[in-house]
């Protein structure tokens, strides 16, 4: 059975507006359904994803966030989208023995914040973990798994996002519910077969965000064909179309800081129209 969740969009997090108003109405526009609070570093150097999470780690402030909240609270979506930088990402910079229990408590903040909002309201969180691409090891699941739990403990789902290839054993062996990943650089891994089958959601990154010109020349067709090709590579490795759809969001690759704004808000536009045709076409098939 399709979740509320099937080929809905998400946004990864951070937005090149230079005005709080201008980045929020994007998220109200285009994330309307799953709102979320974009990092603004044209607006604040602090809102980089690292310094953010690193610069005093004993508390957390983001310049969206309490409008994000009142959305939040006017709106009251089934679904809400927050995220922190992952452990593994932060402990490159950081070296603390207390890095992941700290990093889980900012999620839980955010869970809270969410739920006294709208009680409704489900709470999704993403570990951002670019540095994915070069694990340490058992320690990178450990200190993901640690982050992931105390997330899903909290009643909200966690979700591990990476932009680069990379071993994705961590996260599914992190117990991750959702993983989202570059669709539009990389085919889906075989790896995923198993999280699929295990119950695991795919945020497939198909609208591009790390290449100016790829964005440039990027429209709706060129969109629909990237997915399609997506789950037809992960159909030939044995996995029902079925259930490949029905755990599939859709999402920009990657956070869109370093496109210009108009060509931030057209990957957002573009993010959400697959996602309502890829719906339509959906709803249609089952009828």
């Amino acid at each position: 059975m399709a979740s509320e969740l099937t080929l809905e969009c998400l946004a990864i997090g951070s937005l090149p507006c230079n005005s709080l108003d201008k980045a929020m109405e994007i998220v109200e526009k285009d994330f309307y359904d799953i709102p979320f609070w974009p990092q603004l570093t044209n607006i604040s150097k602090k809102e980089d994803m690292i310094a953010q999470f690193s610069d005093d780690m004993s508390s957390f402030c983001s310049v969206s966030f309490p409008k994000f909240i009142e959305l939040i609270k006017k709106i009251k979506p089934k679904y809400a989208k927050g995220q922190i930088t992952g452990p593994h990402t932060l402990s490159f910079r950081i070296k603390s023995d207390n890095l992941a229990d700290t990093l889980a408590q900012k999620a839980i903040w955010q869970i809270n914040q969410i739920k006294c909002a709208s009680p409704s309201t489900i709470p999704i969180i993403f570990i951002d973990e670019p540095s994915l691409a070069t694990p340490n090891g058992e320690n990178s699941t450990k200190m993901i798994k640690f982050v992931s739990d105390k997330i899903k403990e909290n009643g909200a789902l966690s979700g591990v996002h990476c932009c680069a290839e990379c071993n994705w054993n961590i996260a599914i062996d992190a117990g991750a519910d959702i993983i989202s990943f570059d669709a539009y650089r990389y085919k889906p891994c075989a790896e995923f077969k198993r999280f699929l089958m295990r119950g695991g959601k795919l945020a497939w990154g198909v609208i591009p965000t790390k290449d100016t010109k790829a964005i440039e020349d990027a429209n709706l067709d060129k969109m629909i064909e990237i997915f399609e090709n997506g789950v037809k590579n992960l159909t030939k490795m044995g996995i029902d179309e079925k259930i490949i759809i029905e755990n599939s969001l859709i999402t920009p690759s990657c956070g869109a800081g370093s496109l210009s704004e108009k060509l931030a808000e057209k990957a957002m536009d573009l993010t959400k129209q697959l996602s309502e045709n890829r719906k339509a076409l959906w709803h249609l098939n089952l009828q």
